[in-house]
């Protein structure tokens, strides 16, 4: 009976192992795929490094993003409340400490200058 025990438990020990040593082979080749994929593709491409005036073709597009994508997300955004005219509108945000009372309406060329659009 102790040499059906001992093989028994040998067994399971050689399955850990031997699991354990497949786990490590399948690390390091998905390591390797990853390396060499990333040193072929290059590097990542995106927009979000770009000045907001490179991303959007004229400041109405990007007040049109703001509205239609930061609103939503409680992210700042600025309404035009008459003709050239626009006030920033904050969501639910609140400084406590009163502090950073920023200014709340613009004029589209102090915009348009803020976001590095001509126009």
């Amino acid at each position: 009976m102790d040499q059906t025990l001992t093989y028994a438990a040998s067994g399971f020990a050689g399955a850990i192992l031997l699991s354990a040593c497949s786990a490590t082979q399948t690390n390091v080749a998905n390591s390797e795929a990853t390396k060499t994929a990333a040193a072929t593709e290059g590097a990542k491409v995106t927009d979000e490094n770009l000045p907001i005036n490179q991303r959007f073709h004229s400041l109405d597009e990007y007040l049109a993003w703001l509205q239609q994508y930061g609103a939503p997300a409680d992210h700042a955004w600025y309404k035009e409340i008459g003709p050239g005219v626009y006030e920033l509108q904050t969501g639910n945000f609140h400084p406590l400490d009163g502090e950073g009372q920023q200014q709340r309406t613009f004029t589209r060329e102090e915009l348009e200058k803020k976001f590095g659009f001509k126009k």
